[in-house]
Parts: C-alpha cells; structure tokens; sequence
C-alpha cells in the first residue's frame, strides 16, 4: 500500500509543478527583449556604413609620458656591452690603467692572451664553416639572393678574423716587452 501512496503523491507532484511552474516563458521573452536593445546599440555601425558590427568608441589621442624619457630596460640587457661584435658581455671589466708589479701584468695579460686565442679559434671555425654554408646556399631555393646576403657574412666573418688575430699579436707583443 506504502508503495502505491509514494507513486501517486509523486505523479501529482510532477503534473503540479508541469500545470504550475510555467514561468519559462515570461523569462524568455524578458531575456528576448533586453537582447534585443543590447544589439541594437551595439549595431549603431550597421546604420552608418552599412556593414554590421560594433561601433567605435571615442578614444582619447596618445601622449607620451613627461617622467620618462628613456625605455624601461631590463638591467641586464641595459648595462651589457658589445663585445667585438658578437654577443653581449654584462660582466666585462674595464682594463686596468696600473698594477701593483710586473708580475701582475704579466699575469693578467696572459689571461687576456689566453681569451684572444680562444676569440681567434672561433673566428677561424667560422671561416673553415663558410665553404659548407656556400655550398648549402648555391644548392638551396633562391641561390642568387642568398649568395649577395651571404657575400656580406663572409666580408664580416673575415674581418672578424683579422680583428682577432691583431688582438693576439698586440697581446704577445706587449707580453714580450714586459718578460724583457
């Protein structure tokens, strides 16, 4: 008896809220008609040119800033300095006007030699490479503009290589002068 009590209390239920709750349509045509002014002040476009879509909004003009007159940079990039054309070096120390003995010259101009020879080998890595990029560049889709873009790499490859090597024969020469 229970079960048949349950079932009748729930089919009433059902069929009172379905004959009741029918407030679905007065929500919809409330949301129809407010969609209805929110495109149609935002086709005010569509009137003026003809095309749809969103008018413009009036927009003020651009005014630079009176505080700064120079970009904001990151500190790193905005304290590197070049260093002989190739990647930028943040730690690089300025030379040295005096030293405390000639054995600390000759120390630190050691140091200098040994990266001036360091310098010199990639210099010349790249100039043994530069054959191999010709030939991949003479086999490649467009040979004739390449070869003028690679004409000018190669003219500052080899420059690079001739910076490199005074470098090291100033160095040594110095480095002599000071063992004596």
């Amino acid at each position: 008896m229970l079960p048949a009590i349950l079932a009748g209390a729930g089919i009433l239920l059902i069929g009172g809220l379905l004959f009741f709750g029918g407030d679905d349509d007065k929500k919809e045509a409330k949301q129809a008609k407010t969609d209805t002014k929110a495109s149609a002040s935002a086709d005010t476009a569509k009137s003026k040119s003809g095309s749809g879509g969103v008018a413009a909004r009036p927009t003020d003009d651009a005014k630079p800033s009176p505080k700064r007159t120079k970009p904001k940079l990151n500190p790193v990039v905005e304290n590197a300095i070049v260093t002989n054309g190739m990647a930028p070096d943040p730690g690089k120390k300025k030379e040295p006007t005096s030293f405390d003995s000639v054995e600390d010259e000759i120390a630190y101009w050691e140091d200098r030699l040994v990266a001036a020879n360091r310098n010199l080998e990639i210099r010349q890595m790249a100039v043994e490479r530069t054959p191999k990029i010709e030939e991949k560049i003479r086999n490649g889709n467009d040979p004739v503009n390449g070869l003028k873009e690679f004409e000018k790499r190669k003219q500052v490859v080899k420059d690079n290589l001739e910076k490199a090597e005074a470098e090291v024969e100033a160095i040594e020469l110095k480095l002599s002068g000071l063992k004596g």
